[in-house]
């Protein structure tokens, strides 16, 4: 028995830090690209702010022809990826053939595209809420402490090894019954001061401090609750993430009072990180987490007649400027060409 953590970006190596301390649980192992799988192995794993550790002897491995024979057929393994790798981690997941396979990834559609490989039973639904920010290969800095939640996405899904580990390692561990609920109410979060601010190429603060962006904002959240309605979910609070509160406030709360609210809330909820999808963006990556967020709901709405021209818009500017068929500078600290093309 043990537990294989794929994927080592700021999500994995938190989550390979915490697992790697706690004790009575099976051994862990972290499976990432090669460079990660050289530094690892030259310095050791360094984590500051919240839980600060440092630790060396870490199980990590390129392949999985690499890992020794224990980590085959792991009880468990731990999908870390971005979203838009996890095509290309499923040769990965089946050369391991996991037990189960619990997702912590972020955006709507993961879980099914791993149960069409792999059956529904042997996927186990994840949202993460610990803010956490990569500052090198073997560094990372936790900035806000979260929790995770869990879902069944098979009737079957096995929770136990999952909850359990977790919970020894420290996080608060959160069951809920409905995977799409927990999944779609993560993503609401993830939404706030993402894509606008990446488009702009402005710090979050910025953006909230326009009322008209923050108008956009909201706009962009009633769409996905819409969409949210005509599934039949309904928002839930996550570990420090009262998601349901997101969407009482933005139905039934005026303007005048929610605004400050968020310009309060949204930048301390990232724990001064920039986005994840301007940091993309600046890395120069083709491909971006939007497509299971704005993306995700812009589709969704379309499938069920709904309109979503805000998330529509949205991700038509994001994923246009990084397959660089848009011009950055010509929404870069242009509010007014932004919000031209994205009217609710």
């Amino acid at each position: 028995m043990a537990i294989v953590i794929v994927g080592g970006g700021a999500i994995g190596l938190l989550v390979l830090s915490r697992l790697a301390q706690a004790a009575n649980i099976p051994p862990v192992a972290l499976l990432t690209r090669p460079k990660g799988v050289e530094a690892l192995r030259a310095h050791p794993l360094s984590v500051s702010g919240v839980g600060a550790c440092t630790l060396t002897d870490l199980t990590v491995a390129g392949s999985v022809a690499e890992l020794s024979s224990a980590f085959h057929r792991p009880a468990l393994a731990i999908v870390c990826v971005k979203g838009y790798d996890t095509a290309g981690a499923i040769p990965s997941l089946q050369a391991l053939n996991p037990a189960a396979i619990l997702t912590l990834q972020n955006g709507i559609g993961h879980e099914e595209t791993l149960a069409a490989v792999f059956g529904a039973d042997r996927i186990i639904s994840g949202a993460i809420t610990t803010s956490v920010d990569a500052t090198g290969p073997t560094t990372i800095t936790v900035t806000k402490a979260g929790g995770i939640g869990l879902a069944p996405v098979g009737v079957a899904s096995d929770l136990v090894l999952a909850e359990t580990a977790l919970s020894a390692a420290g996080f608060i561990v959160r069951r809920y019954p409905d995977y799409r609920a927990m999944k779609w109410s993560k993503a609401l979060l993830n939404m706030l001061g993402n894509a606008t601010a990446a488009i702009l190429d402005w710090p979050v603060t910025k953006v909230y401090a326009d009322r008209r962006l923050i108008a956009l904002e909201r706009a962009a959240v009633r769409e996905a609750l819409a969409v949210m309605d005509a599934l039949r979910i309904k928002p839930v609070n996550l570990p420090r993430y009262p998601a349901a509160l997101l969407a009482f406030g933005v139905r039934r709360i005026p303007p005048v009072v929610l605004d400050p609210i968020l310009q309060q809330r949204v930048a301390g909820g990232r724990g001064g990180k920039d986005p994840s999808l301007l940091r993309d963006l600046r890395a120069g990556r083709s491909r971006s987490e939007g497509e299971f967020l704005y993306g995700a709901v812009a589709t969704t709405a379309q499938a069920h007649g709904l309109a979503a021209p805000v998330n529509a818009g949205l991700w038509r500017i994001l994923s246009g400027i990084a397959r660089g068929e848009l011009a950055w500078d010509t929404y870069r600290d242009q509010p007014e060409h932004l919000l031209a093309e994205c009217r609710p």
